[in-house]
């Protein structure tokens, strides 16, 4: 069985259990995510997360927001530039292991994880935006990304683009999908 398979199936058992221990413990109804993740977690690699990072020039007065932060690794390489931020996942697992590797790499006070729908989520705040979704959430965030964020904030995605959103900059990157793509919200964007 592949990793792939095996994250897709063992994850949320092994949640299920958790919740289902953690429930009979304490009482408290378990931690159920508010849906069906749409994408299966697939890490990028930490020389793309560091190009990314880079690219959209994350520093010290950046609020970065990653929607399916997975592991958290985004975040924590925008911690180490002196940022802060918030990564939404749908997979509880997810974001434990996040909160587990801000933790490690002593930058868990610029950071924090949400078991959060990033459809339902409230983007004002984020001066970046970190995806590695699938290109049909891409255009599905899109709209939500040009309402809510504010002119001059960044959206850097791996892999895929947002259709007809011509990226400011696009770059090869050693992935199996071989490119990742960098966007600033513009005042076009706010009357579209």
């Amino acid at each position: 069985m592949n990793r792939r398979n095996f994250l897709r199936t063992a994850m949320p058992a092994g949640a299920a259990l958790a919740a289902g221990a953690a429930s009979a413990q304490t009482g408290a109804p378990p931690c159920v995510p508010p849906r069906t993740a749409d994408v299966v977690y697939e890490p990028t690699p930490l020389a793309v997360v560091d190009t990314l990072i880079a690219a959209a020039a994350v520093g010290p007065r950046d609020v970065v927001f990653d929607l399916g932060c997975g592991d958290g690794r985004f975040l924590v390489a925008a911690a180490r530039r002196g940022a802060t931020g918030v990564g939404f996942d749908l997979n509880v697992n997810l974001v434990e292991w996040a909160q587990a590797n801000a933790l490690a790499e002593r930058v868990d006070e610029r950071v924090r994880f949400e078991v959060r729908d990033l459809f339902t989520a409230d983007l004002s705040r984020a001066t970046v935006v970190t995806l590695y979704l699938l290109p049909e959430l891409n255009l599905r965030v899109r709209p939500k990304l040009w309402k809510e964020l504010a002119v001059g904030a960044r959206v850097v995605s791996n892999a895929f683009d947002m259709g007809d959103w011509q990226p400011d900059r696009t770059f090869e990157v050693p992935t199996r999908y071989r490119r990742a793509y960098l966007w600033t919200i513009r005042p076009e964007h706010k009357r579209a």
